[in-house]
């Protein structure tokens, strides 16, 4: 049936309801989009940031991808803006660092058993011995209970956002999800200041309304404090360790390598700001699915933030693609 379905004459890419695909054969590639159709060949935008060209006669191991969602039309639209990219010049496409599946391969050499790998584990998530700062778990757990929403409102109740601001101080310098700079600077802010910068953090983590709204003034809060615009550790380190399954931590140069082939065309600015950390996002949530039908399911974003780190720092470059 799927094969009857693409032998009859192809959509364009600037069909808006034109269908999306997956490579029976390599998931890996993520979803694709027919970019054009000539004579016997037809050439595929996928996912992943290349363009792969498929003869007649293979048309066959493209499958209809309908089981996206609410996620659809925004996958359509960036796999659209990738093809159009190709005819114009003021739209900037990241190249990507590696295939997904030479980041799958690396990752596997390094832990045959993915995330549940008792390497993995000792590494990265919760240790034998006492926690280091590269290890989540235990951090991340004291970051949900000291900034919990119910601790937080009982200290703006009760003044203590002095308090309150040395427990985020102390949290932040045992992980080195931040840096500790940020940290000491924190602890030498005077009282106004400590309370104006926990009222900022309680707002973006337990706000209502707009998450954009409380980003943005999180980071004008932080500017002000600190005379400098935050960097992305330092914008995204605490909604990314209280709440792990919907933030993320940005580093921001293997998320930039990462972002190649998950969402190329969108922009990713040097300094934290809300439009780009909605891009950053939609890498890691991409990360995430891609792993996942990979065979190899993150807990959390954190997981996401240490693959990609361990895939696509530099240090890690030279070793994509080499054998066992």
């Amino acid at each position: 049936m799927a094969q009857a379905t693409l032998e009859v004459p192809a959509p364009t890419p600037t069909d808006p309801d034109a269908p999306l695909y997956r490579h029976s054969k390599r998931p890996e590639w993520g979803v694709g989009l027919l970019a054009w159709e000539r004579g016997s060949t037809r050439a595929y935008q996928f996912e992943d940031g290349r363009l792969r060209k498929i003869r007649k006669g293979f048309y066959k191991l493209l499958e209809p991808a309908d089981d996206l969602g609410d996620r659809e039309d925004r996958i359509r639209k960036n796999l659209r803006r990738v093809v159009n990219a190709a005819d114009d010049a003021d739209v900037k496409i990241i190249e990507a660092a590696a295939p997904f599946s030479a980041q799958v391969a690396l990752f596997t050499r390094l832990y045959p058993g993915g995330f549940e790998d008792p390497e993995w584990i000792e590494d990265h998530r919760r240790p034998s011995g006492a926690p280091l700062k590269r290890h989540r778990g235990p951090i991340s757990e004291e970051a949900r209970e000291a900034l919990s929403q119910s601790r937080c409102e009982e200290a703006l109740a009760s003044d203590g956002h002095e308090e309150l601001a040395d427990i985020i101080a102390d949290l932040l310098a045992r992980t080195d999800l931040a840096p500790i700079a940020h940290a000491k600077a924190i602890k030498g802010l005077d009282p106004d200041e400590k309370k104006r910068y926990v009222e900022a953090v309680v707002q973006l983590l337990h706000g209502e309304g707009a998450g954009d709204q409380h980003f943005k003034g999180y980071l004008d809060t932080l500017r002000a404090l600190f005379d400098e615009r935050p960097n992305w550790r330092v914008a995204t380190v605490l909604p990314g360790l209280v709440d792990p399954h919907s933030h993320v931590v940005v580093r921001r140069s293997a998320f930039v390598r990462q972002a190649g082939s998950i969402a190329p065309t969108a922009q990713y600015s040097r300094r934290a700001t809300a439009a780009s950390y909605r891009n950053f996002l939609r890498v890691a949530a991409g990360t995430r699915k891609r792993l996942a039908t990979a065979g190899h399911e993150p807990r959390d974003l954190l997981d996401v933030h240490d693959f990609i780190w361990t895939t696509l720092r530099t240090a890690a470059l030279e070793h994509l693609g080499a054998e066992k």
